[in-house]
């Protein structure tokens, strides 16, 4: 199962860079997990850049045949002491945008003022290579899609430049 693992995640680098993006993969032979990552340059108004890891955590599967697949965004790192007076906007504001979010889920490492969006897949590693990237692709896409509609809200209201209110105002959020 390692090997089909290694075989999906530079299959991923390779579709990924193909359509354009940043790639680089890392085959784990140094004691480090293998893993995927993608660089998003300037994504939104804010121009953030955003760092997407894609790998298989450990995790204890109910099927022998399946694994966890994760796809893990760092959309900003924020100094935790500048961040405090915001946290609790911010907070609000990632709850509200999960609210929205076809898949994943934002959230915040608050020690280290890390604003993230994370993504789990259960795939069944018995699938052919093609159908295991095709999915992964397509989750891939519509995460991209989420980071794309929040990045400029969340950095706003992490930076304290705007408020949830402020940012529905300037359609930075849905206004609902």
């Amino acid at each position: 199962m390692e090997e089909t693992k290694q075989r999906v995640l530079a299959c991923m680098a390779d579709v990924i860079k193909q359509n354009g993006f940043r790639t680089e993969f890392f085959d784990g032979k140094d004691g480090n997990p293998a893993m995927t990552r993608v660089e998003l340059v300037k994504q939104g108004k804010v121009q953030q850049d955003v760092i997407i890891d894609m790998w298989f955590p450990p995790a204890k599967m109910a099927r022998e045949e399946t694994a966890l697949f994760q796809m893990h965004a760092t959309l900003m790192q924020i100094d935790p002491g500048a961040m405090e007076r915001n946290l609790p906007e911010l907070k609000r504001a990632i709850f509200y945008s999960n609210n929205f979010c076809t898949i994943g889920q934002f959230g915040l490492y608050e020690e280290d003022g890390v604003v993230y969006m994370r993504h789990n897949i259960v795939l069944n590693m018995q699938d052919d290579l093609e159908r295991m990237v095709t999915d992964i692709c397509d989750y891939f896409s519509l995460m991209l899609s989420g980071i794309q509609r929040f990045v400029d809200a969340l950095a706003q209201i992490a930076m304290g430049a705007a408020n949830i209110e402020v940012a529905k105002e300037m359609d930075l959020l849905p206004n609902i």
